[in-house]
């Protein structure tokens, strides 16, 4: 091993983005471990069984968690990344965030500010975190590894949210009658991964012909593989395609109202809010080659890997 700390990587479900860096770091030789719903069913447990002499303590999970927060209504756990601190103790812990849309919560800030030793963002402008003295590094995106490229003509992909709306709610036929003329034109959907839905999305996208690929895949593959970008509802994917040069459209599929899509994208560069018509139609021009999508310049930074373990190890 590197050294005897034991570095502990946090989160909970989709507010857990530190997979990449977790692998890299173990590639490197360092002594970590992933403490995940994912990977313990009792994280509090799992947490106090650890045996190391130190610990640094690695999160994206938003900071304060208790019955009124979403994620941990109808769940077995209750595990805040403030108290996994108060159980470890640990000689230096690090915050990154989950997401592009929703960076910080407001709730967020003062144990930033106040408990955190190093706070690592994908993007610049939060300078103000560090009016105590405690520097804010870029280190980028951690799902990107590398810029994005070009793209292949004629190949659209979808990065498809709300799983849950759509398998619980409305219902997967209800679902498939909003998209299909979209879907039906070759479009290539990707969801997030998730032990839960998958397997239903799964058998639903092949018993009716709908192209997708393996969830577990980065949705930067699909970024740089295709030319076009559809998304739906409020996601992160949104900013990820955008400020990563690919064309985006934002499709407004009714679940949340239009001003909600606006105020999170309106302002990004090559991106469209569209309806799910008007999509269609402007993918058949598309592949009739009467549009050609334009095309920005990539300007989220991949993730520096080597900066971040420096920074986290030092």
């Amino acid at each position: 091993m590197k050294n005897n700390r034991m570095y502990v990587f946090f989160g909970v479900w989709a507010e857990y983005s530190l997979n990449h860096l977790y692998l890299y770091m173990k590639e490197q030789g360092y002594n970590c471990v992933e403490i995940t719903p994912d990977a313990f069913i009792d994280m509090r447990k799992a947490l106090l069984e650890l045996n190391a002499n130190e610990y640094v303590f690695i999160t994206s999970a938003h900071v304060f968690l208790d019955e009124t927060y979403e994620l941990s209504k109808g769940t077995p756990f209750n595990l805040s990344a403030l108290e996994a601190i108060d159980i470890l103790r640990p000689v230096k812990s690090v915050y990154y965030p989950h997401d592009l849309v929703d960076l910080i919560h407001d709730f967020d800030e003062p144990w930033l500010d106040s408990i955190f030793d190093l706070i690592l963002f994908p993007v610049d402008g939060y300078a103000h975190l560090s009016r105590h003295g405690k520097p804010i590094y870029n280190v980028g995106w951690v799902k990107k590894t590398k810029k994005t490229g070009k793209g292949q003509r004629f190949q659209v992909a979808h990065g498809f949210s709300e799983l849950n709306y759509y398998k619980n709610t409305i219902g997967f036929d209800r679902m498939y009658e909003s998209f299909r003329n979209i879907w039906e034109q070759g479009v290539t959907v990707k969801i997030p991964r998730s032990e839960k839905f998958q397997k239903d999305y799964h058998i639903f996208f092949e018993q009716n012909n709908v192209k997708y690929i393996d969830p577990s895949k980065s949705i930067f593959e699909l970024i740089d593989y295709c030319e076009i970008m559809l998304t739906n509802a409020v996601t992160s994917v949104n900013i990820e395609s955008a400020l990563s040069g690919r064309f985006t459209i934002n499709i407004l599929d009714g679940i949340f109202e239009s001003a909600k899509h606006e105020d999170h994208f309106l302002g990004l560069p090559n991106l469209k809010i569209m309806t799910i018509n008007d999509t269609a139609e402007l993918l058949k021009e598309y592949y009739r080659g009467e549009f050609i999508p334009p095309q920005g310049e990539d300007v989220l930074k991949h993730f520096d890997f080597k900066q971040a373990v420096e920074l986290i190890t030092t």
